[in-house]
Order: structure tokens, then C-alpha cells, then sequence
């Protein structure tokens, strides 16, 4: 796997193995419909070798950055051996002309739903439709949703996994959505209207209702002394496991849960109540090997009540995803415990609004308050600086170089398989069919200046992802060659010069025309088009370089 993630080797794979489906697309399609192949090369410039079978000559060459298919009499003017006069390109039909130029964007669309449904075989693993985390105020607030709610289905549609909940809210901003959930065994019905927000980095607006199906461990963080878990010992950094009370053990794993325990004190205690708390001190750093468990006794008073506006009161304690751990890079202005408050005078109570701050923060360093020793502080914290692709091209975005104690946990995924190969490859057309729109969305902003040409990758960038997604594992690999493969036939769609888009422009206009195309015409389209091309190519290689160009210095450096 190490030989394969290496960043040529990947791009020669992942590119490989899209231009030998395109051009065999283009190969097939034209010998069934007669017309003969001079050439069948991967790869341009230089032959590195190459065979003679019949009228066809098979090389691989030198660049493996596409690669082409030559049929005999692309033009009138063109000699062709005599046992093949009558079969030319040009002389072909103009219905087999366009299938046979068409065949290549269509196979690369033939190879994205095979992907896609090699891996729902193989079975893929992800979150479940589960409410995790619940914004306050939001769309799914408002309607009912409640944390361990496990959607069953939205519109009548079945949810297998949280990307069915995903697609279908996300891509119905400001509409009207009906869900089944499943809540204690359960099966309700609710109706819940996705706010529209806007997309960071597509064109765009979007679809949200404010859940996640990730959920907030009950890792905790000390405020006082005075709550009832405070007063039992708990320190910052323990995490209760379980409570047992009453002869009864309840998991409390997570926040929710845990508090969920405490909401059952609704009316003030006439006696003391003792429990046992099940516990472990959380280290981050090693999630998976634990430390042991200890058991600590705590006591709810006599008149205990509780109030859900008065957690840390009541408790002692709160939520440490906020608090942090460590930091990644020297910031000697933090210190491990301390919890985050404010952000630039901005109340921050949970992860989503520290992330929803940073992720367009423009300035190099910020005015925070934090809770250290259970007392309230105010400091100026330096940030780092990390650059990122946005819809207006490259920005630095100032980001916090700290690991919390308390970060989001995901929920035991689960795994979406069929077995049945038709179901399967009915999952391939629809997931390459949804990736098309999106991706064609995309390719028409870049037309209208929705999508600046800052947004436009090229070979290294796709040398980068080929590498990351191998190194990510096989699955990752597939799904990056679906999308690539998608992006290449539209791509060549497109009516440029030279692209497949391009030849089929000067089909049509032939058959508009009902006369051929004069050479001295088709010769000055496919200059404009090379130099259309070689543009995007250059446009496309700055950005890359610009994106990794550091990266790329590193990984040269690591070699000597």
C-alpha cells in the first residue's frame, strides 16, 4: 500500500486506469461501427513500446497525462491504406461519427457507476441516521427532534445511513420535509423546514436543519466546588461511564445522556439518594487503550432538583469539549484545563460555534476568555496560520493549534451493503447520477463567475488526492476514481476545441450545414482549441502549485 500511495505511482494508477476506459469507449464504439483504428496510445509524446495488430498500433508513451485514439481519414485529405478506402472516418455516418466521439465521456460515466457500486458491495461503513448533537434554535429544535431520535425516513423515502439524511435535507433549503423517527420504541412523525445556508466552498446555498450524528462525550470540566459532582471529586478530564443507584445502572457515556439522568429529579428529593459513579480519566491521545475504571461515591441531597438552566450550578461541572487538552504548537498563553469561554467578546458553547468562528477568521491572533482554575480570565492568544481553497480562491484562515479534551465522538457506524448486483449497480447510476449534477453545477459556475478559475485543479492536484485516497485505503481510492472519472466526461463534454465537446460541435455543424466542414475550417478550431486548452493547463498547474507547493518542498526535502 506505502508503494502504491506514493504520488506518481497513485496519479499513473488512478489516471491510468480512467484514460484506458475513455479511450477503450472510443475505440469500441468506432470498430462497431466500422471504421478502423490507426492508433491506440496511453500516454502522449515519446513511444516507450508499442505492437502492431491487424491496421491498428498499440504503444504506451511517454506522458501518462490522458492518451488518444487515432481512426484512419480523420479528414478527406488524408491518405489511408487502399484495403481501407470507403471506411474513413469522414466517410462514416454522422450518427456514427457522434456515437463513436461520444463513447469516451459515456465510458468514463460507465466506469463511475461500476465504482460506485463495487463499494456498495463490498459494503461501505458509515454513521448512522441518528440525532446526535441538536443546535439551539435551529430548524430541528423547533420541530421536536430529540438527541438518540434515529430517523427512519424523510418524504416516504427510507434512510439507511446519516449521508441518505445529508443528501435529502441539504439539497431542500427553505422546503417543507417529512420525517419518521424512531424514539423509545417509538414511531413519530415530524415536520421540520431546512434553513438555506450558504455553501463555503461550492456555489450555492444549501440545506440545514442543525443536527450532527456525532455526539459530546461525558468528559468533564471542574467550574466549582459546590455541585454535586464536584463535591464527590470529580476532576477535569474524568468521564462517568455509568451511575448506579437504586439497585439500577444507567450508561451515561455521553453529555446528553448524563443530563438526561439528572432530568429525572424533577420534583426536590425528601431524602438523601447515594449512587455510584463509574468513571475514567479521559487522555485523548491514547482513545484506544483507556485507562481503568474507579468508582466514586456521590450523595444528591436532601431537596436536590433539577434545573436545566442551572447545570454548572447544580453539577459542578460541564462539558469539556471546550477545554483543552493540549496544544499541537507552543501557545504559552494556554494551559491544559482551561476552557474557552468567549472568542472576540462572542459567547462560544459548544464546538460548532468555535468552529463556525474560525473558519473565517482572517486575523492572525485573538482576544479570548477562559475558564482556568475555576477562575474567569481574559488573554490574547496568537494563531496559525492555515491556508485553504475557497469559492474567491486561496485565503489563510487563523485557526487555534489545540486538541480538546472533550471532542466529538462518532456514533458505531453502520454498514450499507447490497448483495444483489442489479440493486447494486441501481445504487451506482444513482449516486453517479447525484455526483454529475453536483459536479456540473460546479463546471456552469466557473462559466458564470460563480466559481473563480482559482477553483480549477490540475494534474497535481489530482496526483494529490490519488495519493491521499490510496493511502486512505481502497475505498477511498474508488470513490476518488467515480468522481475523477465524472469530472472527466464532463469535462470533455464541454465544446472546446480538441475535446470530445468540441468534435462533436463540428459534427452537428456538419449535419446543420448538410456539407462538410472545409480542413482550413476544422484546422483553425483545433488550433483555438489547443490554445484554449493549454491555457486551462496552465491556469490549472499555477493554482496546483500554489496549493502544494510547500508540501511538495517538504516531501522532496524528506528524501535526501
Amino acid at each position: 500500500m506505502e508503494f502504491f500511495s506514493q504520488p506518481l505511482v497513485a496519479v499513473i494508477l488512478l489516471l491510468g486506469i480512467l484514460v484506458i476506459v475513455h479511450e477503450a469507449g472510443h475505440f469500441i464504439v468506432g470498430k462497431l461501427c466500422g471504421i478502423p483504428v490507426e492508433i491506440f496510445s496511453i500516454g502522449f509524446g515519446p513511444t516507450i513500446f508499442g505492437f502492431q495488430i491487424r491496421e491498428t498500433h498499440y504503444r504506451l508513451s511517454l506522458i501518462p497525462l490522458g492518451g488518444f485514439v487515432k481512426f484512419y481519414g480523420t479528414v478527406p485529405s488524408e491518405e489511408v491504406p487502399a484495403n481501407l478506402k470507403g471506411r474513413e472516418f469522414y466517410n462514416a455516418s454522422i450518427a456514427a461519427r457522434l456515437m463513436t466521439i461520444a463513447a469516451g465521456p459515456i465510458a468514463n460515466l460507465i466506469l463511475a457507476v461500476v465504482a460506485y457500486a463495487g463499494l456498495i458491495s463490498y459494503g461501505l461503513k458509515l454513521p448512522p441516521a441518528l440525532v446526535g448533537e441538536i443546535l439551539p434554535g435551529s430548524p430541528a429544535e423547533r420541530s421536536g427532534l430529540q438527541f438518540g431520535d434515529m430517523i427512519t425516513s424523510i418524504n416516504d423515502e427510507p434512510i439507511v445511513s446519516w449521508r441518505d439524511v445529508q443528501n435529502l435535507i441539504s439539497g431542500a433549503a427553505d422546503k417543507t420535509l417529512n420525517l419518521k423517527v424512531k424514539r423509545d420504541q417509538q414511531e413519530l412523525a415530524i415536520t421540520v423546514s431546512p434553513e438555506s445556508v450558504k455553501e463555503d466552498d461550492m456555489p450555492g446555498k444549501r440545506g440545514r436543519i442543525g443536527i450532527s450524528p456525532n455526539l459530546v462525550p461525558s468528559t468533564l470540566t471542574r467550574v466549582n466546588d459546590e455541585g454535586v459532582l464536584s463535591a464527590a471529586g470529580l476532576q477535569t478530564g474524568d468521564r462517568i461511564l455509568r451511575i448506579e443507584m437504586n439497585g439500577t445502572t444507567t450508561d451515561v457515556k455521553y453529555w446528553r445522556q448524563l443530563l438526561a439522568f439528572f432530568g429525572q429529579f424533577k420534583e426536590p428529593l425528601a431524602a438523601p439518594q447515594e449512587m455510584n459513579l463509574i468513571v475514567r480519566t479521559e487522555n485523548p491521545e491514547n482513545a484506544e487503550t483507556p485507562a481503568g475504571e474507579r468508582t466514586i461515591k456521590a450523595t444528591l441531597p436532601a431537596g436536590f432538583q433539577w434545573d436545566a438552566a442551572k447545570v454548572q450550578e447544580k453539577l459542578g461541572v460541564t462539558h469539556a469539549q471546550l477545554t483543552i487538552f493540549k496544544s499541537e504548537e507552543p501557545v504559552p498563553q494556554l494551559q491544559p484545563g482551561d476552557m474557552i469561554l468567549e472568542w472576540d467578546g462572542k459567547p462560544v458553547t459548544s464546538a460548532f460555534d468555535l468552529s463556525q468562528l474560525i473558519s473565517d477568521n482572517r486575523r492572525p491572533q485573538v482576544d479570548m476568555k477562559i475558564l482556568r482554575k475555576e477562575i474567569v480570565q481574559n488573554i490574547t492568544v496568537p494563531l496559525k496560520g492555515v491556508e485553504v481553497q475557497r469559492i474567491e480562491g486561496k485565503v489563510t484562515i487563523y485557526t487555534l493549534p489545540v486538541q480538546f479534551w472533550g471532542g466529538l465522538e462518532s456514533p458505531e457506524l453502520v454498514e450499507e451493503r447490497y448483495t444483489n448486483p442489479v440493486r447494486a449497480l441501481w445504487y451506482g447510476l444513482e449516486e453517479t447520477m447525484s455526483t454529475t449534477k453536483a459536479i456540473a453545477k460546479g463546471i456552469g459556475a466557473l462559466f458564470t463567475g460563480e466559481l473563480p478559475l482559482a477553483a480549477i485543479s490540475g494534474p497535481i492536484g489530482i496526483a494529490k488526492v490519488a495519493s491521499d485516497s490510496v493511502r486512505l485505503g481502497w475505498q477511498f481510492f474508488f470513490n476518488s476514481l467515480a468522481v475523477i472519472s465524472i469530472n472527466l466526461a464532463l469535462i470533455n463534454l464541454i465544446p472546446i476545441p480538441v475535446l470530445d465537446g468540441g468534435q462533436m460541435v463540428l459534427i452537428g455543424a456538419e449535419a446543420g450545414l448538410r456539407r462538410r466542414v472545409s480542413e482550413a475550417a476544422i484546422e483553425n478550431y483545433q488550433k483555438l482549441g489547443f490554445m484554449m486548452v493549454l491555457a486551462l493547463v496552465v491556469i490549472a498547474t499555477y493554482n496546483d502549485l500554489g496549493r502544494f507547493w510547500a508540501s511538495m518542498l517538504k516531501g522532496v526535502s524528506s528524501m535526501f
